[in-house]
């Protein structure tokens, strides 16, 4: 084990188009072309007793 951070996620374009998605805001068909409104769509959904679960297991493995 080292104490290097970890961090998960998208970068670049790509976390243009997730957020644009995930969130559901306007973004451009392509390049130069129309707007369109995106519907709200969730990359990553956790119900509540898989956010504990997530949650009991990294506080589990977390030294300080």
């Amino acid at each position: 084990m080292n104490k290097d951070p970890l961090a998960v996620g998208f970068g670049g374009r790509m976390a243009r188009l997730a957020r644009v998605h995930q969130f559901g805001e306007k973004a451009t068909i392509n390049p130069g072309g129309p707007e369109y409104r995106y519907p709200a769509r969730v990359l990553l959904g956790l119900t509540d007793v898989e956010r504990v679960m997530v949650r009991d297991h990294l506080l589990g493995n977390v030294t300080i």
